[in-house]
């Protein structure tokens, strides 16, 4: 009987460029913990795009070509990926990212010594299309921390994180409804059903980040997401969070403009102190 991997990264994929595609999975296929599987769940429409998954597939056994029959979205791509996994633990990834070569023994090893969290995060480095550094960004460590971030902003990265596949499970995966922000609901709903989580100080992913302005969409599904969640635990902050997102979704998109390339300023002048 073969052995199971310990851990499935589950990478959707759409449209990628090939040679960011090519450089994506290699940092995965470079980890120095190898007792991996990668599911690259492929809706690409770009001939080459696919072609690229596929070969770099064909490539290392530890890789699969996934295709879904039927168009189904970001949240139900990381399902369908979820529903195929064999390892004890997940591994999220995004098809443009570039994972450090130790980012799942940093990661592995922690989890085992520390039974009781389900969401393991770490910091990331922010990068553009050509791979250069814009900035660092780091998250809260502890549980506590991080359940307060998350009443008005992100408090993990979800290109980082390492999940206990019974956890994930357990919560019923993403909800395919949410065209974006499907992380935020899915951490909700775990906050709220006592799922612990922790961030590692470390860097471990080098994150891409196109520019500087989320789809507006964006804003009004995290609304959303802060809604269906809302419970009256910390009932005075998740208020706070949505007063706060609310009048964000309204703000011209000039200031948040503004606003994010003022926080990337910050993050440099940290990366030269």
């Amino acid at each position: 009987m073969q052995n199971l991997p310990q851990i499935t990264f589950v990478v959707p994929c759409f449209n990628e460029a090939p040679h960011i595609l090519a450089n994506s999975l290699g940092s995965v296929a470079l980890q120095n913990y190898r007792d991996f599987e990668c599911l690259v769940i492929d809706e690409s429409t770009d001939p080459a795009s696919s072609q690229a998954a596929a070969d770099f597939c064909n490539s290392d056994p530890r890789f699969r070509h996934v295709i879904p029959t039927q168009r189904i979205g970001l949240a139900g791509s990381l399902n369908l990926g979820i529903s195929q996994a064999r390892g004890e633990f997940i591994a999220r990834f995004d098809s443009d990212d570039v994972c450090l070569p130790d980012r799942l023994s940093l990661q592995l090893d922690w989890m085992k010594k520390n039974p009781r969290v389900d969401v393991l995060g770490g910091g990331i480095e922010i990068i553009d299309r050509e791979g250069r550094t814009l900035a660092f960004r780091d998250y809260p460590l502890e549980h506590e921390a991080i359940s307060r971030q998350f009443n008005r902003t992100t408090a993990v990265a979800h290109p980082t994180v390492l999940m206990r596949t019974a956890a994930l499970k357990a919560i019923g995966g993403y909800d395919p409804q949410f065209r974006f922000a499907e992380d935020l609901d899915l951490w909700l709903r775990m906050l709220n059903s006592g799922v612990r989580f922790a961030n590692l100080p470390q860097t471990l992913v080098k994150y891409r980040q196109n520019n500087t302005n989320r789809n507006p969409d964006h804003w009004r599904y995290n609304l959303r997401a802060r809604k269906k969640n809302f419970t009256s635990s910390n009932f005075i902050g998740r208020l706070i969070g949505i007063g706060l997102i609310s009048t964000w979704l309204y703000t011209p998109s000039f200031l948040q403009k503004l606003v994010f390339k003022l926080a990337l300023l910050r993050s440099k002048q940290r990366m030269v102190a």
